[in-house]
């Protein structure tokens, strides 16, 4: 587990250490890394059949799969590091290779909630007690779950907003179904260009919501509009594979079409496929498979999330179709681009410089026909403005502190990006202070006087952190709900007011309850944690 662990007790180091070794008894660890991934990526394409069937068919897997990422993380990085490398596809079913995927891909998303555990009780969030067998989380951090279930909820109203531009129903299938070949329980097809470039074309609006960096923010080595192109013509890939299993499956092939449930090209055919699909070139392309290629030794640890391209052994990669599918593909690749060490300072010097522009430029443009005055810059012994709104009729500044940093996943990002909400507000309330103090070079920056009314607010681009993050003085919220409420409202005031009030909130009862999770157990060790349980399903923007 990725923490200090200098202050736990014996018995929660003993509980650490059993815990963290527990894969080892998996038989899978036993395997070939060729074989155990493949078993292991098969049984996960199947619960993602069964789980998509589950919810009588809708084509929503991209709020499904919000956590499945995370969830397939320690499961992959333990065959990686334990199993032999090389092996070969046995193209068999083998009851007990699947009943080893499953009980590792449950012990998978079951440790996730122990790291989250252990690294909050490190850093001072939460405490631990030892009951005999079981593990107690217990402190303050267990209260006010709005601010979690806020997160949860945008998040997937986004998925939503750009799923529901997409009728599946009318996914381009004619050329799949022409060439599907079903025999026993195996099937096949013929991809070629225009299969894909008519999905790429049908995907666009998911795509679109995806990506929001600027395609010609150039690396070293390619463009991110070349990472994009990639990244869209091997997901498009995903999704034809997705679809040909399941009319496969329709056409009676038989054990849910399992044996073919990845697709298994070459090498060499992947690098020349994506290169006619993408227009990417050969040298491009190879370079961003390198980096997307799981293992790949430019950085230390591998994340799944980041690096979602499987290198089966010396001859096959696999593109686990649902990997693809549910990845937030721009938010990955920038952690990635923080990893590698030829990237890592092109990237920095890219977001340091253009971000905030791409933020103020949102509102700038949004809110154009508001009638609103907007500044930015640098004030005399004060932290920047990053942008003030100001409403000279009312009388009414709202100072926007803006922060944009990749999204975490696992409880180490979790923490760093709290604390970087916190410095926000504390740079707000430094302005508000000033402010009180009738500090003149920010008077006259902001073009007002002591009698305008200053307000501040925290504004984060993917995630606005948790309860304890938080300052009754200074609201925390996402760039996207923020737009449409000053579009939508009246008067700046009252977006403050509603601001203040925290109406952008979910409400505990109305919008989700909390609930204690079930005992999760590794070895003899049992956590229960709280849980945030969704009551509202549709999409989540409170104006």
């Amino acid at each position: 587990m990725t923490y200090t662990g200098n202050e736990l007790t014996p018995e929660l180091k003993q509980a650490e250490e059993e815990i963290d070794n527990y894969y080892k008894s998996n038989p899978l660890v036993k395997l070939p890394f060729t074989t155990a991934v493949w078993s292991f990526f098969a049984f996960v394409e199947d619960y993602m059949l069964i789980r998509t069937m589950q919810i009588d068919g809708k084509q929503d897997i991209y709020v499904l799969g919000s956590e499945f990422l995370v969830e397939l993380e320690y499961s992959i990085a333990w065959l990686y590091s334990a199993c032999q490398p090389d092996g070969q596809v046995s193209f068999n079913f083998h009851n007990d290779h699947y009943k080893a995927s499953m009980d590792l891909f449950e012990l998978g998303k079951k440790y996730e909630s122990f790291v989250f555990a252990y690294t909050c009780a490190n850093h001072g969030w939460i405490d631990l007690n030892v009951k005999e067998f079981s593990i107690q989380p217990t402190g303050n951090f267990f209260k006010n779950f709005e601010y979690e279930a806020y997160n949860v909820l945008i998040d997937a109203s986004l998925f939503s907003e750009a799923s529901s531009a997409i009728n599946f129903n009318n996914f381009p299938i004619d050329a799949i179904e022409r060439s599907l070949k079903v025999r026993g329980d195996r099937f096949r097809y013929k991809l070629n260009p225009r299969m894909v470039s008519n999905t790429i074309a049908f995907l666009k609006p998911l795509f679109d919501q995806i990506f929001s960096l600027p395609n010609e923010w150039r690396f070293s080595r390619y463009s991110l509009g070349d990472f994009r192109q990639v990244f869209e013509a091997i997901c498009s890939i995903a999704h034809i594979h997705w679809k040909a299993r399941k009319m496969a499956v329709t056409r009676g092939c038989g054990s849910m079409a399992h044996l073919d449930s990845i697709y298994l090209p070459t090498c060499d055919e992947l690098l020349r496929r994506v290169v006619r699909y993408s227009g990417v070139s050969n040298a491009k392309v190879k370079n961003i498979l390198d980096d997307l290629t799981y293992g790949n030794s430019s950085i230390s640890h591998s994340e799944l999330a980041m690096r979602p391209l499987i290198k089966l052994n010396s001859e096959y990669y696999a593109i686990v179709p649902h990997v693809w599918i549910c990845s937030s593909a721009e938010r990955n690749f920038a952690a990635l681009l923080n990893r590698l060490k030829c990237e890592r300072k092109i990237y920095l010097k890219l977001v340091s410089s253009e971000r905030e522009d791409l933020m103020r430029q949102r509102f700038t443009e949004g809110l154009s026909d508001k009638g609103y005055r907007f500044i930015c810059g640098n004030v005399t012994n004060l932290t920047d403005v990053d942008l003030a709104i100001v409403n000279d009729s009312e009388k009414t500044c709202l100072l926007l502190e803006l922060k944009w940093f990749i999204a975490p996943t696992v409880a180490r990002e979790r923490i760093e990006k709290s604390e970087e909400i916190e410095k926000g507000i504390s740079q707000v309330l430094e302005l508000q202070q000033a402010f009180a103090d009738n500090h003149r070079p920010l008077l006259d920056k902001l073009n007002i006087d002591s009698n305008y009314r200053l307000e501040g607010v925290v504004v984060s681009q993917n995630w606005i952190g948790y309860a304890n993050a938080q300052s009754p003085e200074v609201p925390v919220i996402r760039v996207d709900h923020l737009i449409a409420k000053l579009k939508a409202a009246e008067s700046l005031q009252s977006t403050i007011e509603w601001l203040k009030d925290r109406e952008y909130l979910p409400k505990e009862g109305e919008h989700f309850k909390i609930v204690d999770g079930d005992p999760l157990t590794i070895c003899n060790w049992s956590l229960i944690t709280p849980e945030v349980e969704l009551l509202v399903h549709d999409t989540f923007f409170p104006l």
